[in-house]
């Protein structure tokens, strides 16, 4: 994900804590968005990963034997 994702899903916990009659759930819910923006933050600052797929290179066979 980036941060843009990160920070969506903040404001829709923060909507979310807007509904909530509860003060407890309403906390839980501002937490919740807390620790969303800080993936933003964290994404932000490593910038973009690029997720690239590796391949295994195989080692080459020098240990065939010599036909005597």
């Amino acid at each position: 994900m980036d941060a843009e994702q990160y920070r969506r899903h903040a404001r829709r916990y923060l909507a979310r804590a807007r509904q909530m009659t509860s003060p407890e759930n309403r906390a839980i819910m501002i937490d919740l968005a807390m620790r969303w923006m800080r993936l933003a933050e964290r994404a932000m600052a490593t910038g973009p990963v690029q997720q690239q797929q590796q391949q295994q290179v195989q080692p080459k066979n020098d240990n065939k034997k010599d036909d005597e």
